[in-house]
């Protein structure tokens, strides 16, 4: 089964809303009360109630810069690189699951990237027509897709995707939910 849910973040809340479910909400910093292991800096909470009493994940910083996603009990359902901050092209993010298996994802799939090519010249019309015209325009960004693979296969379907307008999508039978909510946080997250 596919867990399908957006983003999104405003300006007092940040939610995740899967299709069909209850919002899960992201907080900042660990629930009140909520002990952490030893060497873990609180980042980030996924809690089904927009108070945080009821946990589902606590994402922590841990020694060497990545990011642990933790159940309430403090069991790694697994652990996120991010990319260096001033990587442009392409950044690679990693999720790194128990089981020793790694997810690598790119921003720009060879499809997107060849949209991308296709609408180029429209692109280009359309900022010609903003410089003409005087109207403001908001930083536009290629209409790119990311999808987090196992290394080698590059032609196997994707446990976690995220479509051009921020919809992302989790095969369950290959990726915990936690997990890819915990990714599609951190993502675009303030590091």
């Amino acid at each position: 089964m596919t867990l399908a849910f957006t983003r999104h973040p405003d300006a007092k809340r940040y939610e995740l809303r899967p299709r069909g479910a209850a919002a899960v909400h992201v907080r900042r910093g660990a629930p009140d009360g909520h002990p952490l292991p030893e060497g873990c800096k609180p980042r980030f909470t996924l809690a089904a109630d927009a108070a945080g009493a009821s946990p589902l994940a606590v994402v922590v910083r841990r020694d060497g810069g990545l990011l642990a996603v933790l159940t309430p009990e403090h069991e790694q359902l697994a652990a996120l690189r991010l990319p260096p901050r001033k990587k442009r092209w392409r950044p690679a993010y990693e999720i790194h699951l128990p089981d020793g298996a790694v997810l690598h994802g790119r921003e720009g799939t060879v499809p997107s990237l060849l949209l991308c090519l296709v609408l180029l010249p429209f692109v280009v019309l359309y900022l010609v027509a903003l410089a003409l015209t005087d109207s403001p325009a908001d930083a536009t960004t290629a209409p790119l897709r990311t999808a987090w693979k196992r290394p080698g296969e590059p032609f196997s379907r994707a446990p976690l995707t995220e479509s051009v307008r921020g919809r992302f999508r989790a095969r369950d039978d290959k990726l915990d939910y936690r997990v890819a909510y915990a990714q599609a946080v951190a993502k675009y997250w303030e590091r």
